[in-house]
């Protein structure tokens, strides 16, 4: 096996598919280019971006135009850029970067938007303090509203003026955080007889306050309020600050895009051809968005190409478009390869009969056999154990090393936060209020190698211990650590001193490290405060250690009952826990997010393989998957006929298919299934996909 002989027939049908896309591209013919896992999709786009340099480049030049390329994550961009070599027309960049630069010049219009969200999310909060009659709300309300009109306004003032008070008290039990007021709320008739809605009436005050005193500012074109930022390092908005982030920004680019025709015009004129890689994993909004261009071109007769690459059998996010992009952006030419240059023909047998569709896939080599595929099934007590000899078999079977590494794909949260090394951390998360109802988050929010997908939580801690690592590290450059807007305005003595200030910041525990930024915040200059704020990115009220631990315990636990003392000390004392753990296990965890593991077994969550490959693969698998008992007991069930399934189970059983086409086409060479459960009930789906299986135990 060494995958290498190209055969002649198969490489003319390629150059083929190929052309049909340069053929699109000169008729400016929107397309959409399916492609199986190792087909060459990333080659594909690669030289269609090259094809338009070539061919278009000169005019693009002179025009002042570019060719943009929009891609899911840093990673893939910098692939892309790596493979593409310098071009001064071709702009690479991702899906949020390239929104942004299209709607950040429009202060004006931004404002718009940006003032109309505000006033909208305002309305809401009014009516929620005042008259809204969800059950669920009304009794969150209900002690403010049963106050007098004269009593409330007393209220507000009182409150406005204790936000110290409040914000230091936060984290308290009931009886505690009652005594820091001491008794002065008694005239406001049952105001905290319930603590938990006392903090949800109070919060939402803030922030009714926060956001009229914003669109007052805006109204007098204040000069702190005549623009808006996007903040690519959180998942949270401030709006009031003007601040907002990730999903925020791509409704403001489609509310732009949809409200101003010039707006369109002017980013088709400037980019007259878009080519979106990955595009099943790309927002729906985003693709609206893609329409709304192409129409207004075609509407003022203006050239403009829009080429999706991508595979909807590749769709693992919730919220991708996956197969629905042709029924948000019509008329797209359908252009399909059927090649593999990945995997041994032994690998591509099984994923086709995962895939099941219209694209089946055949190796473009005529040496592509000497792979090896085999499914394993165990019932062992103890899998952790189980799971730790398997891969010792394959590490001592085919000679893994630090040059030839083995990569195991974990199909269960839990199992690959204990073999990855930050097992507590992941325990404390899951056991949270806001994990147990949503567990379905927990994968992208705490685990994925997308930083964007990070959860408000995660992404806070993944910037705290980014800042620990970065001060430690002597290498650092100062453009990495700080802003622009603090070192360009700094001289280098002043940089000197707040350098000697950050590396004061230390802990062996998150605990100890947070109370180390926390005092250096509470006494340090304005340029330490700017840094500090930067990293943690919350209002200057919760940049303390106590507002910190009680934003970061409503956040987990956002139905907290602060009356029961059991609950508040349960939640409270995990979240103690989790603060106390040693600032290794959360460095094991920043690690696995930005895929620097370094031994020679490899861990992955299916997430984390995406467009990447392996020579050795193990997967290990077992009916649940999450909180879904039976996701793969299910699949195997129905792989052999899915025909009679409802709506319901057919999306179900769509998306675990995804999942396991995904996982098992990141093998090039040598595929190992392991199963750790009980298979009798489904073997024929198994064997339908797989072929024999084989009976595992290791003792």
């Amino acid at each position: 096996m060494s995958l290498t002989v190209i055969a002649e027939d198969f490489i003319n049908e390629e150059n083929s598919i190929q052309k049909e896309i340069y053929d699109s591209i000169d008729k400016n013919e929107n397309i959409i280019f399916n492609a199986g896992a190792g087909a060459g999709k990333t080659y594909a786009l690669i030289e269609s971006l090259k094809y338009i340099i070539n061919n278009y480049g000169s005019k693009l030049q002179k025009h002042n135009q570019k060719v943009v390329c929009i891609t899911y994550t840093n990673v893939a961009v910098d692939e892309i850029k790596e493979r593409l070599g310098y071009s001064d027309v071709a702009d690479v960049s991702t899906i949020h970067e390239k929104l942004w630069s299209f709607i950040r010049q429009h202060q004006k219009e931004l404002l718009i938007v940006h003032t109309n969200k505000i006033k909208a999310d305002l309305q809401e909060l009014i009516r929620n303090l005042n008259e809204n009659e969800d059950v669920e709300i009304e009794k969150t309300y209900r002690t403010y509203r049963n106050l007098s009109a004269e009593l409330q306004a007393s209220f507000k003032d009182y409150i406005i003026d204790k936000k110290d008070v409040f914000y230091k008290a936060y984290s308290r039990n009931a009886s505690g955080f009652r005594g820091a007021f001491n008794g002065e709320l008694e005239c406001y008739e049952n105001i905290l007889k319930s603590v938990a809605n006392f903090k949800k009436v109070v919060s939402t005050i803030y922030k009714i306050e926060n956001y009229k005193y914003c669109l007052q500012k805006i109204e007098e074109k204040d000069d702190d309020y005549t623009a808006v930022r996007y903040d690519s390092k959180f998942n949270s908005d401030i709006l009031h600050k003007m601040l907002f982030s990730h999903d925020t920004l791509i409704e403001y680019a489609f509310e732009m895009v949809k409200k101003y025709d010039l707006l369109k015009q002017i980013i088709g004129d400037c980019h007259p051809f878009i080519l979106i890689d990955e595009y099943q994993d790309t927002s729906p909004r985003v693709i609206e968005i893609m329409q709304l261009l192409s129409a207004h071109s075609l509407k003022i007769n203006h050239n403009l190409f829009i080429g999706y690459f991508g595979d909807k059998a590749q769709n693992i996010y919730d919220d991708g478009v996956g197969s629905n992009i042709t029924s948000l952006h019509s008329g797209l030419r359908n252009i399909k390869k059927r090649f593999n240059r990945r995997s041994t023909s032994e690998v591509i047998s099984v994923i086709n009969k995962i895939r099941a569709d219209e694209i089946e896939q055949e190796s473009i080599y005529e040496d592509c056999t000497g792979g090896s595929v085999k499914f394993y099934h165990s019932q062992a007590v103890n899998k952790k154990e189980e799971i730790d000899a398997f891969v010792s078999k394959y590490v001592d079977e085919w000679n893994i090393n630090n040059d030839k590494k083995l990569h195991c794909l974990v199909l269960t949260n839990k199992l690959i936060a204990e073999l990855s090394g930050f097992a507590e951390l992941y325990s404390i998360f899951s056991g949270s209020q806001y994990y147990k109802k949503n567990f379905q988050y927990i994968n992208t929010e705490l685990l994925s190698n997308d930083l964007g997908k990070l959860g408000v939580v995660p992404s806070v801690l993944y910037q705290i211990i980014k800042l620990k690592i970065l001060l430690e590290n002597p290498k650092t450059p100062l453009t990495t650590l700080l802003s622009k807007e603090v070192y360009s305005s700094l001289s280098f003595a002043e940089l000197k001193v707040l350098l000697q200030q950050l590396k004061l910041i230390t802990g062996d525990n998150l605990n100890t490290f947070l109370y180390s930024i926390f005092n250096l915040y509470a006494l340090g200059d304005n340029n330490v405060k700017k840094v500090i704020h930067e990293v943690i990115g919350l209002d200057k009220e919760k940049l303390s250690y106590d507002a910190f631990f009680g934003y970061v315990l409503d956040q987990l636990n956002p139905n907290l009952d602060y009356e029961d003392k059991t609950e508040y000390n349960s939640e409270k004392e995990k979240l103690e826990a989790l603060f106390a753990l040693d600032i290794e296990e959360y460095e094991r965890w920043y690690n696995f997010i930005n895929d620097r593991q370094d031994s020679e077994v490899i861990y992955h969550t299916y997430h984390g393989t995406k467009g990447i490959e392996f020579n050795n693969v193990i997967i290990i698998m077992e009916n649940s998957f999450g909180r879904d008992k039976r996701k793969f007991l299910n699949y195997f069930s129905d792989v052999i006929d899915p025909s009679g399934l409802g709506d319901d189970a057919k999306c179900k059983f769509e998306n675990t298919k995804n999942l396991l086409y995904v996982s098992c086409s990141r093998a090039i060479k040598n595929l190992r299934v392991l199963y750790l459960d009980d298979i009798s009930t489904f073997t024929a789906g198994v064997e339908h996909v797989f072929g024999e299986t084989h009976n595992y135990t290791s003792s």
